[in-house]
């Protein structure tokens, strides 16, 4: 069963961007561009979680999500360009279960999606076998191979393998740059875009072959990491 998102954002390049990369990740999106009528749009489409910018035309995104507090339990995600500590507070204090801050990474909204999703369905979501199958990976540091979800194996390189071998021996925690790059690689650290290329063509791979988006984040200031569930492989 598809998770139901309704993402509510003005800026028309994003909002499509949003629902494009949203939708090719499995998710059924609905996209609107103002926040009016947001209660009766939840009750005629019934979604789990609302994607809400706050810089919306007529009511803000703050006033929108008091207003289906008062009328619904749906997960709330806030998505907006304001940075400010109070904004952030403030948006939680008003019913949002995560503030994330623009540019994001369409790849980190997803994973906070899923995650929220889980927390919100409860056992219920965690009881639904084709779920949670969907987000665990194998990884086999013997063979060099990387296993989607659905089973599709995908071949590493030997900089690829590297890095997924210390993204994992510390998951859903952030790992530092000068860790995740293999020992005698070619890779710039200084500029830091040999490790941000690898990630990149690594991200681009996975989604060619499995047609997924591996859960592999930028950690601000730090490097990267592995924000999805995983088992060892190795035989």
């Amino acid at each position: 069963m598809q998770i139901r998102i309704l993402l509510v954002e003005d800026d028309d390049d994003l909002r499509d961007s949003l629902q494009a990369y949203l939708t090719d990740a499995g998710l059924q999106v609905r996209a609107v561009r103002t926040a009016e009528h947001l209660v009766e749009e939840i009750a005629a489409y019934a979604p789990d979680i609302v994607v809400l910018d706050i810089n919306l035309p007529g009511q803000d995104g703050f006033e929108a999500a008091m207003a289906v507090r008062e009328h619904s339990s749906v997960g709330i995600i806030m998505l907006t360009g304001r940075s400010m500590r109070t904004d952030r507070l403030h948006g939680l204090s008003v019913g949002a279960d995560h503030y994330l801050v623009k540019p994001a990474d369409p790849a980190e909204l997803e994973m906070v999606i899923r995650n929220l999703h889980r927390r919100v369905k409860g056992p219920e979501a965690a009881s639904r076998p084709d779920e949670v199958d969907r987000d665990v990976w194998g990884f086999n540091a013997k063979r060099w191979t990387l296993s989607c979800p659905h089973g599709t194996k995908v071949s590493l390189s030997a900089a690829e393998r590297h890095l997924l071998e210390k993204l994992l021996e510390r998951t859903g925690e952030p790992v530092a740059r000068a860790d995740l790059v293999a020992p005698g690689s070619r890779q710039d650290l200084d500029s830091g875009r040999g490790l941000d290329l690898l990630v990149f063509r690594l991200r681009r791979k996975v989604e060619r072959e499995c047609g997924l988006s591996l859960p592999v984040l930028s950690a601000r200031s730090i490097g990267y990491v592995f924000a999805g569930a995983i088992r060892n492989d190795n035989d």
